[in-house]
């Protein structure tokens, strides 16, 4: 029995080194038992055309990836955190359809300059590793090649538009393809083309939610995602896999010693709980550096009222971003008291019928105030404010954050964060309102975070929510706009970039430059709690807290 085991093992190695094809054979592990794979299924054959066998496995996938194996989609995507499995479950793949079937594979990036940026150490290792042999490793040509006439190229995005040729690949791999960008995407599809059951697999651990990928293949299917880890249909196969879905997790010393580091980082605080259930669980990464509101902050947030036990009460103020570009989506918000109940993101031909329908909104929604940005394209919208609200017990203001900051003379109470040793007015700390009222914003963020998790007490009219009434697209969105918002350095006040700056990518503390999104709601979100915001003919709304609030002590 031994014997014909090792057979089994022996002879399609055979075959591949002669020239030969022999299909490979994968191995379903559940479980590790003594030390060795439980396998649930055995499958031998191509990707996407396999059969049931008894031969031994030389490639082994775990169950929650097995449908990349057995299923043929255009597009197969596995996203999630550390210790999934998903990246050597790729590599190998590819190894074996190359062994299989002399199939043509480019691994890609989007950007490549030098073949040690590529995963090619990475699948010589897989090579070794599983001992599949008949390749041959030719860096010259970027490319490992096999005795059958398969091949693996790698390359950047660059390479295959420069590629006549790039039709005859039967795969397209992008490795770690969270950055890919949504041109590439619409390049990459209609060019893998020429060969019968072509597929395009996207490797990758999710980052923001507005990224390009995320919005691709994450957000449209995000409930399927949740509920049951995939998404599936005629072109798309999309699954969520982490390492509770690993096997061999809780018998690797090293990845379990970086796990209980890590969750011991979180609870003494070392670590935000935000980037953890990033590094682990797959979950957006809306980090990044000197933002002004942590993604924790954010998250203690989303129904904080509900948390704390505090009634949505007082004035319905209803914001609108009418955006600067024709391309920018147009943000509309509508908070109560503290809740943030109802947010939207406004699609029309211009921002006049997008103005519009935000007018239409807030008097669908009983709104005591109406305001808007009119920095830019709102300063041309005010004779349409007065005709939409005609008749109607609206007020409206006019919010432009470029002006001089409010309560000029008052002594801002500094956290350390900001390195200011003296005392000294908002005047002398703030660039302009916009900065002053966006750090408002974070003061609330960070108080309510403190009043959530920590239980510390604050006045509830100093704090925010955001109802998880919100549909979880746009929270998603919105805590992707608040926790990337950096402060823009140099200078000698506190100021934020500009939307046209953040359009164009910042430079980073690190040195990277970043694109990042518009801030379209966040800055619904900031005109919100304006000091014009405020009427004087709603009686539950506490003035005298708002206007303390707006002293901005940190």
């Amino acid at each position: 029995m031994k014997l014909s085991k090792r057979l089994d093992l022996i002879e399609p190695l055979a075959a591949a080194q002669t020239g030969t094809l022999e299909k490979s054979v994968y191995g379903i592990v559940d479980k590790i038992v003594d030390g060795k794979p439980h396998f649930v299924r055995k499958w031998k054959g191509t990707i996407g055309n396999m059969e049931p066998t008894d031969q031994e496995p030389t490639i082994y996938c775990i169950e929650k990836l097995e449908p990349f194996l057995i299923k043929h989609k255009k597009y197969k995507c596995a996203f999630g955190g550390r210790a999934g499995t998903k990246s050597i479950m790729a590599m190998d793949s590819m190894i074996g359809d190359v062994n299989s079937s002399a199939s043509k594979v480019f691994v890609l990036r989007e950007r490549m300059k030098a073949l040690k940026e590529s995963i090619y150490a990475g699948i010589n290792d897989r090579i070794k590793d599983i001992s599949m042999n008949g390749f041959v490793s030719v860096p010259s040509q970027w490319e490992i090649r096999h005795r059958t006439g398969g091949k693996v190229t790698f390359g950047g995005m660059q390479n295959i538009i420069d590629m006549k040729g790039s039709f005859n690949y039967k795969y397209f791999l992008m490795e770690e393809a969270a950055r890919t960008s949504q041109e590439t995407i619409d390049i990459l599809g209609p060019t893998l083309r020429g060969v019968d059951g072509a597929e395009l697999w996207y490797i990758w651990n999710a980052e923001s939610a507005t990224d390009a990928m995320s919005k691709e293949f994450i957000i449209p299917y995000e409930a399927d995602l949740e509920s049951k880890g995939y998404y599936e249909d005629d072109y798309h196969l999309i699954i969520k896999v982490g390492y509770e879905d690993n096997p061999w997790f809780e018998h690797d010393s090293s990845l379990i010693q970086e796990f209980k580091k890590d969750s011991g980082k979180v609870a003494d605080g070392r670590m935000k709980k935000a980037r953890f259930n990033h590094i682990w669980n797959g979950a957006f990464n809306d980090d990044i550096e000197d933002t002004i509101i942590e993604p924790d902050w954010f998250d203690a947030c989303i129904d904080a009222h509900k948390k704390l036990g505090i009634e949505a009460r007082g004035a319905i103020v209803a914001t609108h971003d009418p955006a600067d570009t024709g391309e920018d989506e147009k943000g509309f918000a509508i908070r109560q008291g503290i809740v943030f109940n109802y947010l939207e993101e406004i699609k029309a031909i211009n921002a006049n019928r997008a103005f519009d329908d935000a007018c239409e909104l807030a008097i669908k929604k009983n709104a005591d105030v109406f305001g808007w940005d009119c920095d830019g394209l709102g300063a041309v919208l005010r004779d349409q404010a007065t005709a939409n609200f005609d008749n109607k017990k609206i007020e409206t203001f006019m919010y432009k954050g470029s002006e001089s900051v409010h309560m000029p003379d008052a002594i801002f109470k500094a956290d350390e964060r900001y390195l200011i040793k003296d005392q000294k007015t908002n005047r002398d700390v703030f660039y302009n309102k916009r900065a002053q009222n966006s750090i408002s914003v974070a003061e609330r963020c960070r108080r309510t975070w403190e009043a959530v998790v920590h239980g510390k007490y604050y006045d509830p009219d100093t704090l925010i929510s955001f109802s998880s009434d919100v549909p979880t697209t746009l929270l998603r969105k919105l805590r992707s706009e608040m926790c990337k918002m950096p402060l823009k350095l140099g200078g000698s006040t506190i100021r934020l970039y500009t939307k046209q700056d953040m359009r164009k990518g910042i430079l980073l503390p690190s040195g990277e430059k970043r694109k990042l999104p518009s801030p379209n709601l966040f800055d619904c979100v900031v005109m919100s709690f304006d000091d014009a915001a405020i009427i004087n003919n709603v009686k539950e709304i506490d003035i005298d807290s708002i206007q303390t609030a707006t002293q901005f002590s940190w």
